[in-house]
């Protein structure tokens, strides 16, 4: 028995020959199942940082090294400080993983540690009773080639376009009935499976029918929309849903919104929930755009009634809102009834009793619904001059609905912008975009003469947190920062809102201010611990940042002067 101790202590740590990037060993530990956690990368050994470090990841460690589990996640150098790079810092693994290399962290070298905060780890005495030769990553290329081979089979799909044959391949039930993407294919009974596609679609046939066998697919932004067709058509939910999240992609790319419009009309007849989220929240925070361009005109009626039902739509004002929705109705030709269901999403307390009056003049959409828009501005100006005391004792008003809360507006009236093009009088010394600004209290007329002033500020790093005032932590730069300087009425709260803005030409996602400091995702996936824009960004970084003001009545305030 000593032997085999013997034995199974030398294969746990055995030299470095033949190492290989990703591997991982025990160093300065009393007993071999213990130690502090080093892998090798780039032809050296280093350590990992103990930010984020748990039990999740100690284990991944110890299953790589021949244990079962491991019983510690220890930090702060429990087994001394390493020598050498720190290589890995805010490791977060699933467990599943063969190694730390393929956890998410903030990549190789990317760290703010001392080797005063060097991982450990205690794993269990036992090594595990069963060893595993995985040799799974080469049957995805295997199964392919049995499909490529076009021999062997049992099963035929003949292809047709408008009811004429133009693709016959053969393929294996047994193989497709094991995967639950094909399940359509695999129940058809007999030997022969009709799949019926449009002409767009017959070059991608003979991809997805080779994705069912090896689980692997190619998709570019020229086979997305066949792909996600052809998934939705045979219940491959896998693929499909993989595809909706890629046509963030592509949205951006038409800025005349008619592939927007027409992705989002797909989206409707395939019945995919994701796609069509996805066409709405580009909609709706390019909204601003979507009014001014030639495709306003053609937006259904449904999907109106559906952006104006989100407080997160970028529009400059209501007014400016309601002035677009006065044109789009002028082409449209949907019903009295359809209109005044439009109408009732239009938010009238958001829009000045001045500007009020003069709808009456200036809308043709008041000529034909005058008796609902009387309705509509009687209520928007009992908002503006009665004071939140006596509204509150109205019943059956509800000051929580959406109708008495702002959008997301984006006149000089209610945000501002900075820019990160900006230069110092230096060459040499970049400074950060700030803006100063003021905004009314709150939308109520009541308020429009007592301002609040604003401060936004780009805060790209630790140190300028600092220089501003803020407090942020290593890892959360680059944010945004905003405070308030003037008094702000106890029964007024806020929503406040950032965009980010891509090459000044789309809202590419938006983030709360929680407190005084929003978020700053990835413009672009980089798989590192940040969150990704909404949209990607193609540029690479956002060119701008925009803060929206949102006030609103805090109803449930102890004392309303």
């Amino acid at each position: 028995m000593a032997l085999l101790g013997l034995l199974c202590v030398w294969l746990l740590v055995a030299g470095t020959e033949a190492v290989k990037d990703g591997d991982m060993r025990l160093a300065d530990g009393d007993a071999a199942n213990q130690g502090r956690v080093e892998i090798f990368y780039g032809g050296q050994w280093g350590t990992v940082c103990d930010n984020l470090w748990d039990l999740t990841d100690a284990s991944v460690v110890c299953r790589a090294l021949g244990f079962a589990n491991a019983t510690e996640a220890l930090g702060r150098a429990a087994f001394g400080p390493g020598t050498g790079p720190i290589m890995l810092d805010e490791v977060e693994c699933v467990g599943t993983e063969p190694s730390l290399a393929n956890c998410s962290s903030l990549g190789w070298l990317k760290s703010h540690c001392r080797h005063s905060q060097d991982a450990g780890v205690v794993c269990s005495n036992e090594t595990r009773g069963i060893h595993t030769l995985d040799l799974s990553g080469e049957l995805p290329d295997a199964l392919a080639q049995i499909f490529d081979s076009q021999r062997g089979c049992d099963l035929s799909i003949r292809v047709k376009v408008k009811d004429k044959e133009d693709l016959s391949l053969c393929a294996h039930s047994l193989i497709l009935c094991a995967n639950p993407e094909a399940q359509a294919l695999c129940k058809v009974p007999g030997s022969t499976a009709t799949m019926e596609v449009d002409a767009e679609c017959l070059p991608v046939v003979r991809d997805l029918i080779r994705y069912f066998y090896s689980r692997r697919i190619d998709v570019s932004l020229s086979s997305v929309k066949c792909l996600h067709k052809l998934a939705s058509a045979y219940g491959a939910e896998q693929l499909q849903s993989y595809c909706a999240h890629l046509f963030a992609l592509l949205l951006p790319q038409d800025l005349s919104f008619q592939t927007s419009l027409d992705l989002y009309a797909y989206a409707l007849a395939t019945r995919d929930p994701v796609l069509e989220e996805l066409c709405v929240q580009f909609l709706a925070w390019n909204f601003e755009a979507l009014t001014a361009a030639e495709a306003w005109t053609s937006v259904p009626v449904a999907l109106l009634h559906v952006l104006l039902s989100r407080s997160e739509l970028a529009v400059p004002s209501e007014l400016a809102l309601l002035t677009a929705v006065d044109v789009w109705s002028r082409e449209q030709r949907a019903s009295h009834r359809e209109m005044e269901g439009v109408v009732e999403k239009v938010r009238f307390p958001m829009i000045l009793p001045d500007d009020l009056f003069q709808l009456q003049f200036n809308l043709s959409l008041y000529q034909r619904h005058q008796a609902l828009f009387q309705k509509k501005i009687l209520e928007a100006l009992e908002f503006h001059t009665v004071p939140l005391r006596l509204l509150a004792q109205y019943p059956g008003l509800n000051l929580t609905e959406d109708a008495y809360k702002p959008r997301m507006y984006t006149s000089p009236t209610w945000s501002a912008a900075v820019t990160l093009n900006s230069r110092a009088p230096s060459p040499s010394y970049w400074y950060d975009p700030y803006q100063s600004f003021q905004t009314p209290q709150h939308p109520s007329f009541l308020f429009q003469s007592s301002l609040i002033s604003w401060s936004l500020v780009y805060l790209p790093t630790v140190q300028s947190c600092s220089n501003y005032g803020f407090s942020c932590s290593l890892d959360e730069p680059p944010v945004l920062g905003l405070t308030k300087s003037s008094y702000s009425d106890p029964t007024i709260g806020y929503e406040n809102k950032a965009l980010m803005l891509c090459e000044g030409s789309f809202v590419a996602d938006v983030t709360d201010f929680e407190g005084p400091k929003a978020m700053i995702p990835s413009a672009l996936d980089t798989n590192g611990s940040r969150s990704t824009s909404f949209f990607p960004c193609p540029a690479g970084s956002f060119s701008g940042f925009r803060a929206v003001i949102r006030p609103f009545y805090l109803t449930n305030a102890s004392v309303v002067d």
